[in-house]
């Protein structure tokens, strides 16, 4: 029967073939890597694009949204407060000829 000594020592030899064959592993990876952003002319943008701080993101959805200006006439759930960039139903609805004027939402009281 194998004593605990034994396998107390085994556990570290095998731990110490697991950490060579790692490095071994993650060394020929980075290669990989390095090799594939090079053939494509990768940047650290295009690989790890910045992601907002969890800060930054809690204060963005404790603020107030704003009152909807627009809405769209065939899915009424989709508005838009007439700031920033305009969603893609409105610019698709003002490409078919329709104007701004049409989608203002009737008895708003804050325009």
């Amino acid at each position: 029967m194998t004593t605990l000594k034994e396998l107390l020592a085994q556990q570290a030899e095998l731990a110490k073939k697991i950490e060579e064959v790692r490095k071994v592993e993650v060394a020929d990876a980075i290669k990989q890597v390095k090799a594939t952003i090079e053939e494509y002319g990768l940047t650290i943008e295009d690989v790890f694009p910045q992601k907002r701080s969890a800060s930054y993101t809690s204060n963005a959805s404790s603020k107030a949204k704003g009152v909807a200006k627009y809405q769209s006439r065939i899915d009424p759930t989709l508005t838009w407060t007439g700031k920033g960039r305009k969603p893609e139903w409105v610019i698709t609805f003002l490409g078919n000829g329709g104007t701004l004027e049409e989608l203002l939402i009737k008895g708003n009281p804050s325009l």
